[in-house]
């Protein structure tokens, strides 16, 4: 573990956050899913976000989705309801769209539309948040890139780091890049996992926003090139 920290924070480094992230903020009503950038998130498109769960005691899974009214264009804040009651994580998924580039910009289509596109990506975002509580968080949820962690954040001693493991398709991805900031600021460190996918987080107090990217060769090559994935994990201390 010491060497694991020594490593991480080697490699720590002040630096904008750039690209448009999800992630999962703890509420009054209960959940809210923020998209955008680091300091000036918005609320999530309730169009694109098509999972939003909470993982109750005994590992169920209980949608914060279905009590949902049609409303604004954004998705309003969640309450977690009594099926759920004890929950220590909720987890959402969002679809991007498919985006091309061509020589007139970046447009909200697939290849099949334009074939002849400069390149194409298929966005994929994934978001998780650890709630406090008194039951054990559990293991990962299965999300295709997901940072998991391997402690109860809230338990932790004061200036204890927090080890997380970035899983991709349920398998560690050796040295990822993890950016390390807070949901209200928009500037991050970047702390680099070791080669089982593990990283050191270093103690900060309130709320602490981890988010992580991989581009891979798309899973729907008709449609997009590249599928371009991003995940998030939020947990206060």
């Amino acid at each position: 573990m010491k060497r694991l920290l020594v490593s991480a924070l080697t490699l720590l480094a002040a630096v904008p956050a750039l690209a448009h992230d999800l992630w999962l903020e703890p509420d009054p009503a209960g959940v809210r899913a923020v998209y955008g950038h680091t300091g000036e998130g918005g609320g999530a498109d309730r169009s694109r976000l098509f999972e939003v769960n909470a993982r109750a005691p005994g590992n169920r899974t209980v949608s914060l989705l279905d009590a949902v009214r049609p409303g604004s264009d954004t998705m309003p804040p969640l309450a977690i309801p009594s099926a759920a009651e004890g929950a220590r994580v909720a987890a959402a998924r969002y679809d991007g769209g498919f985006w091309v580039k061509t020589a007139l910009g970046s447009r909200n289509t697939n290849r099949l539309n334009v074939p002849d596109a400069q390149d194409s990506r298929w966005s994929q975002k994934f978001a998780k948040l650890v709630l406090p509580g008194a039951q054990p968080l559990g293991g990962a949820v299965g999300h295709r890139l997901e940072i998991v962690p391997l402690a109860d954040p809230y338990r932790l001693k004061t200036g204890e780091p927090l080890t997380v493991r970035v899983d991709l398709d349920g398998r560690p991805l050796a040295g990822a890049s993890i950016a390390v900031g807070d949901p209200r600021n928009e500037a991050v460190v970047k702390i680099e996992a070791d080669g089982a996918g593990l990283a050191a987080i270093p103690s900060r107090p309130g709320l602490t926003l981890l988010s992580v990217s991989r581009k891979l060769a798309g899973s729907a090559p008709h449609l997009a090139a590249e599928d371009a994935l991003a995940a998030t994990l939020v947990f206060g201390r």
